[in-house]
């Protein structure tokens, strides 16, 4: 059995919209929506000291993550798991903090499957991230891109990216949560920042006519 920490840290401002503050160690969290794969390497980055697994993501842009502060000397890659993915996921999980995997949707594993990866992952502690629908997951973060900034008139590069994270899943508190989130970019890295709250509009002074 696991003895440890029950829940894994993430970032400051999406740790505000979770149950516990951050990932529960043996539950699924199903990642989806648009800016999906930028979410999945802020969970990533969030623990220190925990290694984690990359299932099945062949296309993944590594200086991606390490820019989001993943670890990369903490993990594992297996981009081709074969005709099993889930099978090679079920040996990941006696090793490993953090085991993300992405499933082609034709491949969804039967009910029975389901509840075995669950038992072992409460029984070994880990947390499986699936990068895409996964039937009763704990926690389903569905992202959705709300814009870029640094991009002038004609010139620059984009730099900074908007996201919103909502909040699901069967152990998510009432209706879920929203937070909105800046990955901002500075020198190699990106810093995971709330947004800024909106700042009310000046009303102009109506002058007195006498």
């Amino acid at each position: 059995m696991f003895d440890g920490p029950a829940v894994l840290p993430v970032a400051a401002p999406l740790a505000a919209a979770l149950p516990r503050g951050g990932l529960t160690r043996g539950s699924v969290v199903s990642v989806l929506g648009q800016g999906a794969t930028s979410l999945l390497y802020t969970l990533l980055a969030g623990p220190v000291g925990c290694w984690s697994a990359l299932v099945g993501m062949p296309g993944l842009g590594l200086a991606a993550a390490a820019e989001l502060g993943v670890d990369l000397n903490r993990v594992a890659l297996i981009p081709d798991p074969g005709a099993d993915a889930m099978q090679v996921v079920s040996i990941l999980i006696d090793g490993v903090d953090l085991v993300a995997v992405a499933l082609s949707p034709s491949i969804r594993p039967a009910a029975s499957r389901q509840r075995v990866i669950g038992g072992r992952l409460r029984q070994r502690g880990s947390v499986l991230l699936v990068l895409g629908p996964w039937p009763g997951a704990d926690l389903v973060l569905t992202a959705r891109g709300i814009g870029w900034h640094g991009l002038g008139r004609g010139h620059g590069r984009l730099r900074d990216r908007e996201l919103a994270v909502q909040v699901g899943g069967r152990r998510a508190v009432g209706p879920g949560s929203r937070v909105e989130l800046v990955l901002r970019a500075d020198r190699g890295a990106v810093r995971i920042e709330p947004t800024a709250p909106a700042v009310p509009a000046a009303v102009p002074a109506v002058a007195r006519v006498s």
